[in-house]
């Protein structure tokens, strides 16, 4: 998505207003510019983004945020979209509407765009588009709610391919990709990260979900968590899983013939002459049996 512009217009006459108070029982409102208008709205009045990625909110951050409010009022206006029904749709300033509510505050400052011209999925696709860019700018926001929200845009068919979407919302390809992988984690590491939110490194966690064996994919998990074990050190666990994958043994069997191969690299020469010893002894046992 194209970088939103920013209408100089309409911040200063927000700024002009910067006195209004969110306990005015009547909405103040600036005049229009470009189909915008910078006004207070009643908390009650707001309905919450649809296309928000985000699932939870950490309450101490949510504290720390209306704290600064009630000390410092409202620095930035959340931005709305005027519906039809007297009701407006957050287009993005979640956190700072959630805040207002936590506060018991009547009224919040907003943008609101009033004449709309964008509906049903490319309303949706914009909706989505700001609220990923607003969370991601902040480095905010979870790999679990990111990766639910790209998939829930897949699923209604807002966009054609993960290409598509990678582009609209300023990403690689690549990275998208690493997020939606995070949904094949095991269950106890999403349950983890919907409700602790103990990290946000995509690149560790796509490295994870590389670890077929469950029990060793949580295992590593939790002692990232707990910094047991680093980035590099799962990384080297996932090396290690595919290198055990070729198999040291093989071993063909006809009718006639059983034909072993052994992959002798890691044994040394005594090694190796104490396992040729072995496998005659073996052999002869079963021959002259």
């Amino acid at each position: 998505m194209a970088k939103r512009k920013i209408n100089a217009a309409l911040l200063l006459a927000a700024g002009e207003d910067a006195h209004l108070q969110t306990s005015f029982p009547e909405a103040q409102i600036t005049k229009e510019i470009d189909g915008e208008i910078f006004m207070e709205v009643s908390v009650t009045d707001i309905v919450n983004n649809p296309m928000q990625p985000r699932i939870n909110i950490n309450d101490d951050e949510l504290l720390e945020l209306a704290q600064s409010i009630k000390e410092h009022g409202l620095i930035h206006p959340i931005s709305l979209i005027k519906k039809t029904d007297d009701t407006y749709m957050l287009k993005a300033g979640q956190r700072r509407w959630l805040a207002h509510k936590l506060l018991k505050l009547k009224k919040v400052k907003a943008i609101v765009e009033t004449n709309s011209l964008i509906l049903g999925d490319e309303r949706k696709k914009q909706l989505f588009e700001i609220a990923i860019i607003e969370n991601t700018q902040r480095d905010n926001l979870d790999p679990l709610e990111f990766a639910l929200s790209i998939q829930n845009a897949l699923t209604q068919k807002l966009y054609k391919s993960m290409e598509e979407v990678a582009d609209k919302i300023n990403k690689s390809k690549s990275y998208v990709s690493k997020v939606l992988k995070v949904l094949s984690l095991e269950e106890v590491i999403l349950k983890d990260l919907l409700e602790n939110k103990s990290t946000n490194d995509i690149e560790t966690l796509y490295a994870l979900q590389k670890i077929k064996d469950k029990e060793k994919q949580v295992r590593l998990y939790f002692d990232f968590i707990n910094k047991d074990i680093d980035r590099a050190g799962i990384r080297k666990e996932v090396q290690g899983k595919v290198s055990h994958a070729k198999q040291d043994i093989v071993i063909k069997r006809t009718a006639k013939k059983l034909t072993l191969n052994v992959n002798l690299n890691k044994l040394s020469d005594t090694k190796k002459n104490e396992l040729e010893v072995e496998l005659t002894k073996l052999v002869d046992k079963y021959l002259k049996a």
